[in-house]
């Protein structure tokens, strides 16, 4: 990787790729549920956004979460707050630049976004995932996951007992899109899908990001 130039030449935001985040936008805006996945990715960005993950430091996740009486299982290593750097720099600098062109043409962005909140998830084979949940009210627009490796399940889920569950297809080479806090003006809790990862039979390493209005 001399002078870095994977990083130049790869994960590049072209004009595929703003085309189909305004795409998936605009979907987003008519799904009664808010998430949404297209793709994004080639193999060979795949191979260096792994490589990357490989050399990240991890903790166990807290394994039961509450809020408001509910709870919520976590069976997962986490590396937060993610470094961004090398390749998963490239990769946040091309998401970043693809949303604000897209928001551009929608206007369904808050201004200013950035991707500020960084996570790589590790799951191990027959982890219990993570249990139905919506993101949190801080993260605002958009949140964004990718899933690098593993087999599993990420699906959306139309109650908290896991009603309508529905997979969304977050296969490696795709990205997942999910309406936060403040994407098209709206602020109501039903912006925020219920979603969760099961069946995690090969193990699941994936990224997730959000923009944290306040944060650096």
């Amino acid at each position: 990787m001399a002078d870095g130039l994977p990083y130049r030449t790869l994960l590049e935001p072209d004009s595929t790729r703003a085309a189909a985040i305004r795409s998936g936008l605009r979907r987003l805006q008519q799904a009664p549920r808010g998430i949404t996945s297209l793709p994004f990715l080639s193999a060979a960005e795949i191979d260096l956004l792994i490589a990357d993950a490989k050399g990240a430091s991890y903790r166990t996740a807290t394994p039961e979460i509450e809020h408001r009486g509910r709870r919520v299982h976590q069976d997962f290593d986490v590396c937060f707050p993610a470094p961004r750097t090398g390749a998963f720099a490239a990769l946040a600098d091309c998401l970043e630049t693809c949303l604000r062109s897209a928001d551009a043409a929608t206007g369904l962005l808050p201004q200013g976004i950035k991707l500020n909140d960084f996570a790589i998830q590790r799951y191990p084979a027959g982890s219990r995932g993570i249990g139905i949940h919506r993101d949190g009210r801080r993260y605002h627009g958009i949140v964004i996951i990718i899933t690098l490796a593993g087999i599993s399940r990420l699906a959306s889920c139309s109650d908290r007992a896991g009603g309508g569950r529905r997979r969304i297809d977050d296969r490696p080479g795709r990205i997942v899109l999910l309406t936060a806090s403040g994407f098209d003006g709206r602020d109501d809790e039903d912006v925020r899908p219920l979603h969760t990862v099961d069946q995690i039979t090969d193990g699941r390493l994936s990224l997730g990001f959000r923009y944290e209005q306040g944060a650096t």
